[in-house]
């Protein structure tokens, strides 16, 4: 009897685990340009080459770039002669929760220090997470949304009209 109770059990276990894996609702990846907290992100592409865009208009000349899906890597060296110099920019698209945590910031650092830049940048439209980040060993720019948006409407005002209309952006 009671095996018959402890096989009953387990099976109308393993049924309602089947129908949950069936019919339950998954979370899903957020496809670019998705509504999220009153707002659409922008989609990767438009990052992307609003990235470029400014840091040419910083006067920056970019040389390599590379990425996933969610980051965009990019070397940079600097036009003039008396500061020039080789940048590495790490652009967060779309990170985990909107923020930037500080695994991406020393993951930039140890690129710095490695390949023996002038300066690490990072670029995200959203939040950086910075405590604990008193004793960094390379020279970082940390660019969150809101200083983002104040370096657009300095050297791209037209992109910074376009941005509103986007999550993040220090909006």
């Amino acid at each position: 009897m009671i095996f018959l109770v402890a096989f009953g059990a387990m099976g109308f276990g393993f049924l309602l685990i089947m129908l949950i894996a069936r019919y339950g609702k998954h979370p899903q990846a957020l496809s670019e340009g998705a509504v999220v907290d009153g707002g659409r992100s922008m989609p990767y592409d438009e990052f992307r080459s609003l990235v470029i865009d400014l840091l040419e208009a910083l006067g920056m000349d970019i040389t390599h770039v590379s990425g996933s899906r969610d980051e965009i890597d990019l070397i940079a060296r600097t036009r003039t002669a008396l500061i020039a110099g080789k940048y590495i920019v790490h652009a967060h698209a779309s990170p985990p929760g909107d923020r930037v945590t500080q695994t991406q910031i020393l993951r930039l650092q140890d690129q710095v220090r490695g390949e023996g830049a002038s300066k690490g940048i990072l670029i995200t439209p959203y939040q950086i997470e910075k405590q604990g980040l008193a004793g960094l060993e390379a020279d970082l720019e940390l660019v969150d949304g809101r200083k983002l948006r104040e370096l657009l409407e300095q050297h791209l005002p037209k992109k910074a009209e376009e941005v509103a209309k986007f999550r993040g952006f220090g909006y």
